[in-house]
C-alpha cells in the first residue's frame, strides 16, 4: 500500500477537491464533506498523529479560532438588522433616492465590500434579498450578485492582506501596484454587468417617492455598519502597532467593531435582542460554523510538512508542474490559478504561488516584467479563488440563499472570462509600455 503515499500530490489534491464536490452534489453538508476530506488527505500523506497534531494546533492559532466567533458575530449583526427593522428602512431609503435596481443590488455588497472580513458576503447577502421583495430573481443570481460584487476591490484595495502581500512579493511602489491593478475592478463590474445583471429589470417600479435622500433611513443600518467599519480600520492599525501581525490584529478589531455596532443596532430597540438571539438555535447556523472549521483544516492538511525538507503539499504541485517542462507562462497562470482554486483565499493564493513566481522570472527584473508578471499572476490566481468551492464567501452566500453552488457557476463564468481576457491584455501593455 505504500504506493498510495507516492500517488503525485496533484492527484491527491484534486482527488480530494472532487470528492468534496461529490458529497456536496449527494447533499452531505459542504462543511462536513471538507472535514472528512481534510482528514483523509492527512492520511493520504502519510504524516500520520503528526498531521492531526498540525491541524489541531492549527486551530489554536487565534487568527483561526477567532474566525468562527467572528461568523457568529456576524450572523447575528445581520439578524439584529433585520429584527430591528433597520435593515428595511435602509433598503426603502436606498431604493426610492437611487431610483435603479441595479445600483442597488451591484452597490451594498460593493460597499461591504470595502471592508475586509471573514465570509464577509454573509454580511451583504441580506441586503441583496431585501432588495427583492417581490422574489423576482432566482436565488442563485442572487448569490453570484452578491459573491461578484463584493470582491470587485481585493485586485488592489489595501486593506486586503492579499494585495499587501502580493505588494510585497511583486516589490512594486503601491502607486504603481495599484494603477496596473485598479483596471480590473473596472473589468469586473463590466462583467457583472454584462453577465449578472443584465436580465433584471433595471429600474424600481414598486417604489416611486420622488426620489428624496432619507438621511435617517440610510443610516438606519449604514451607521451601524460605518462604525464597523472605521473600528476594525482604526482598530488594525492600533492594533499593529501594538505588535499584532496583519491578519490577526484585522480580526481583533472586527470584533470589537461588531460589539460597537451591535450595541449601535439595538440602541432604541432592545426587546428585539431576545427574537434576534434565536439565531443560536437553527441549523444553519452551525452548520456555517463547520463549515468554517472544515475549510480552516481542509488549508491545514495543505500546509502540513509531509517530510524532513518541510515540503507541502502546495509545494509538491509546484515542483511536479515545473518537472513536467510546462512553458514558463503556463506555469505563471496556472500556480497561481489553482492555489486559488485549492486554498480559496487571496491571502492564501497569493502566498503560495508569489514566492515561486517571481522566482521564475528572477531576481530584481525590470519594471515592465514586474508589473505584468503581477497582473498577471494575481488575475489568474484571483479568479481560480472566485470560482473556488473553498471560498468562504462563495459557500456562505449560497447557504444563506439555500441554493447549490454548482447552479452559481453559469453567471459568474462569463465575468470570470471578462477579467481573465483583461488581464491577458493588460499584462501584453504593461510588458511593452513600461
Amino acid at each position: 500500500m505504500d504506493w498510495l503515499l507516492h500517488i503525485p500530490a496533484y492527484v491527491k489534491v484534486g482527488s480530494s477537491f472532487l470528492g468534496i464536490l461529490l458529497l456536496y452534489r449527494l447533499k452531505v453538508p459542504l462543511g462536513a464533506a471538507i472535514l472528512f476530506f481534510s482528514i483523509l488527505l492527512t492520511l493520504w500523506t502519510g504524516t500520520g498523529s503528526k498531521g492531526f497534531l498540525f491541524q489541531i494546533e492549527s486551530f489554536a492559532l487565534p487568527q483561526n479560532y477567532l474566525l468562527s466567533v467572528i461568523i457568529l458575530l456576524l450572523l447575528f449583526f445581520t439578524e439584529a438588522l433585520n429584527k430591528t427593522g433597520r435593515m428595511g428602512r435602509t433598503i426603502d431609503a436606498l431604493k426610492s433616492w437611487l431610483k435603479s435596481k441595479h445600483l442597488v443590488l451591484a452597490g451594498l455588497p460593493a460597499l461591504v465590500g470595502l471592508l475586509p472580513m471573514p465570509a464577509g458576503a454573509l454580511f451583504s447577502a441580506p441586503f441583496v434579498d431585501a432588495v427583492d421583495r417581490g422574489r423576482e430573481i432566482e436565488p442563485q443570481r442572487k448569490v453570484a450578485i452578491n459573491y461578484w460584487f463584493r470582491h470587485i476591490w481585493e485586485y488592489w484595495w489595501p486593506l486586503y492582506p492579499g494585495v499587501i502581500l502580493a505588494m510585497q512579493y511583486s516589490a512594486l511602489p503601491a502607486l504603481t501596484f495599484f494603477l496596473i491593478q485598479f483596471p480590473f475592478t473596472l473589468a469586473a463590474i463590466l462583467g457583472g454587468r454584462l453577465f449578472i445583471l443584465r436580465k433584471i429589470k433595471p429600474s424600481n417600479d414598486d417604489h416611486v417617492t420622488g426620489g428624496r435622500f432619507d438621511a435617517a433611513g440610510v443610516l438606519s443600518a449604514l451607521g451601524p455598519i460605518g462604525l464597523l467599519v472605521v473600528i476594525s480600520v482604526v482598530g488594525s492599525a492600533v492594533g499593529s502597532g501594538f505588535g499584532l501581525d496583519g491578519i490577526l490584529a484585522n480580526l481583533v478589531a472586527m470584533v470589537f467593531g461588531l460589539l460597537a455596532a451591535l450595541m449601535a443596532v439595538f440602541a432604541g430597540h432592545a426587546p428585539a435582542f431576545g427574537p434576534a438571539l434565536r439565531m443560536l438555535k437553527r441549523r444553519d447556523t452551525w452548520l456555517m460554523v463547520v463549515l468554517v472549521i472544515g475549510i480552516q483544516a481542509f488549508a491545514a492538511s495543505l500546509a502540513c510538512p509531509i517530510d524532513a525538507t518541510g515540503a507541502t503539499l502546495i509545494t509538491g504541485m509546484r515542483d511536479e508542474l515545473m518537472r513536467t517542462g510546462v512553458p514558463l507562462l503556463l506555469i505563471i497562470m496556472l500556480i497561481p490559478f489553482i492555489s486559488g482554486m485549492v486554498t480559496g483565499v487571496a491571502f492564501g493564493f497569493v502566498g503560495a504561488s508569489f514566492p515561486i513566481v517571481f522566482a521564475l522570472v528572477g531576481p530584481d527584473p525590470p519594471l515592465a516584467v514586474a508589473a505584468a508578471t503581477t497582473a498577471f499572476a494575481y488575475t489568474f490566481g484571483y479568479m481560480g479563488m472566485m470560482l473556488s468551492p473553498m471560498h468562504a464567501c462563495f459557500v456562505v452566500t449560497a447557504e444563506y440563499f439555500k441554493t447549490s453552488i454548482f447552479g452559481v457557476y453559469r453567471y459568474i463564468i462569463g465575468p470570470a472570462f471578462v477579467i481573465l481576457l483583461a488581464s491577458i491584455l493588460l499584462s501584453a501593455l504593461y510588458r511593452y509600455a513600461f
